[in-house]
């Protein structure tokens, strides 16, 4: 066995504490409980559900002024908490919010920059039940999926607000809805404790896998492996330790990767994938540490190579990544993280060292681009292609786009069934038991 070590460009990839003066200070996140990452990135601004008296808001943070928050532009017009949220990748100016009060809203931030506002550019109605996840298609052009608490799975063309197609089948909470690299496919995560892949143009599940025998009672996440048909899975298994495992979508009876187990932490594992690098970085709730590997799906046998962790003693509450269009190559960085707290956000650059200040193209290859490859008439009317790249030599320069017109329609709450009712009744005694016990231990104390 050659005791030579392991070769890579990403062995010594690390990230450095951000210094005090770099972090947004400040912060109200908001205190619903959710297995969401509770933030979301782009090269201009950073979004993050807000804690507020009533309803639910979104707190619109400059990515390129980190500092104490004074006035924060506030996005105030859901009836409920917001639960997850996302950042067209098209336009770094629209953004999409989803609610505990059954709806998704789209927001547009003037070019002026943004200020506080309870008018919405699009109002979403097609789930009875909260909404748990909101995700853009990477290819096509105001296209955006959702799931909810109605087991539901939708996708709509956010210029009219039409759901143009909606996939039920699941029997529970759906906690992860990803598409796929061209966009054409998504995979779902599921409580009920299976892996789902839909095809929502055509209405249906296509596959999936059912995993009672090795995952446990608490969530799981997923997300795609870039341009591969690979499925990256992170949870618990029958033992609630956490544990990440690797499936092709092709065929989802086995693992490729079987279970690896980590640790006993109770927290939520939130999976980001770096496709250009194929690097997997796993931040949990609640810990300090950030795990970081480097995936290997061309020498044979697919491995998982441990590369480090980022340390801290700060307790990470939610995570975002920035697109790789938004990385700063003149110091190497090849990903940027954004932790946060539930009252600090941190900027952390991971970077290879070099020596040399030439542009390394072996790091950074062309990269998905701000210029859809569809337009979501051709992506509905069933074509399909791989997302549009650019160069990062010289970085990066957003393109000039023209603003999107949005129809807005007269929305009606879709009715909810008699199971969303008893379950929404459910939750709500549950709820009230919860705070009448604080009530009482506040009283005692």
């Amino acid at each position: 066995m050659s005791m030579l070590p392991r070769r890579s460009k990403f062995r010594h990839v690390f990230a450095e504490a951000p210094r005090t003066e770099d972090n947004w200070t400040g912060i109200r996140l908001t205190s619903e409980s959710w297995d969401s990452n509770y933030c979301a990135v782009n090269p201009k601004y950073i979004a993050i559900p807000w804690n507020v008296g009533g309803g639910g808001a979104v707190g619109i943070l400059d990515v390129k002024t980190p500092g104490k928050l004074q006035d924060v532009p506030l996005c105030t017009g859901h009836r409920g908490s917001v639960l997850d949220v996302d950042w067209n990748p098209f336009n770094d100016n629209v953004l999409a919010t989803a609610s505990n009060d059954s709806s998704v809203k789209i927001w547009v931030i003037p070019e002026s920059g943004p200020s506080s506002t309870d008018e919405c550019a699009q109002d979403l109605r097609g789930h009875n039940r909260k909404v748990g996840t909101v995700r853009w298609n990477p290819v096509a052009d105001n296209i955006l999926a959702s799931s909810a608490a109605d087991f539901n799975v939708n996708v709509y063309d956010v210029r009219s607000g039409d759901t143009k197609c909606s996939v039920g089948g699941h029997s529970n909470l759906v906690g992860a809805c990803e598409w796929n690299y061209n966009g054409s496919i998504i995979a779902t995560a599921c409580k009920d404790k299976i892996f789902r892949i839909i095809d929502p143009r055509a209405g249906q599940i296509v596959s999936q896998h059912d995993r009672t025998n090795v995952q446990g009672t608490k969530g799981t996440r997923l997300i795609w492996a870039g341009k591969r048909d690979f499925v990256v899975s992170v949870g618990f298994g029958k033992n609630n330790q956490r544990q990440y495992e690797i499936y092709d979508a092709r065929n989802l009876d086995a693992p490729i990767v079987p279970p690896v187990k980590l640790d006993s932490a109770s927290g939520v594992l939130m999976p980001f994938y770096d496709m250009d690098t194929e690097l997997l970085f796993l931040a949990g709730k609640g810990d300090g540490n950030i795990r970081y590997y480097e995936l290997d799906f061309d020498s044979g046998t697919p491995t998982v190579n441990y590369i480090t962790d980022f340390t801290s003693n700060v307790p990470i509450a939610g995570c975002g990544y920035m697109p790789k269009r938004g990385v700063n190559v003149s110091v190497n960085e090849i990903v940027r993280l954004f932790k946060v707290t539930p009252e600090i956000v941190q900027s952390l650059s991971f970077r290879v060292l070099r020596k040399s200040e030439a542009f390394a193209d072996d790091i950074f290859v062309p990269c998905s681009s701000d210029e859809p490859a569809l337009s979501a008439d051709q992506w509905l009317g069933g074509d399909n292609s791989e997302p549009r790249t650019v160069s990062l030599e010289g970085a990066h320069v957003a393109r000039e786009r023209a603003p999107t017109t949005f129809t807005k329609t007269e929305t009606t709450e879709v009715e909810p069934s008699g199971a969303a009712l008893l379950n929404a009744y459910r939750e709500q005694k549950q709820r009230i038991a919860y705070l009448e016990s604080e009530l009482n231990r506040l009283k005692n104390r």
